[in-house]
């Protein structure tokens, strides 16, 4: 399943779960209610820190390929 969404509009815990409730930015500005990421509260650390980890590394990817991509372009010239 693929769900986009470009905010969190709240994130609260209940029974031991974290909800995180996802939303998208609609026309005229107004947020649209997608999904709700329910995450058992003690794998919630592990979740998070594997998020964090995973944007770290696509970063320093994108930073690499646009070193390169400039890099060539410079070579070009």
């Amino acid at each position: 399943m693929h769900i986009f969404a470009d905010q969190i509009s709240k994130i609260s815990l209940s029974n031991l779960n974290l909800r995180i409730e996802l939303t998208q930015r609609a026309a005229e500005n107004e947020t649209v209610e997608v999904g709700t990421l329910i995450i058992p509260i003690g794998q919630a650390n592990n979740f998070v820190n594997a998020m964090a980890n995973g944007l770290k590394q696509m970063e320093e990817q994108i930073k690499t390929k646009t070193e390169q991509a400039k890099a060539q372009q410079q070579t070009k010239q």
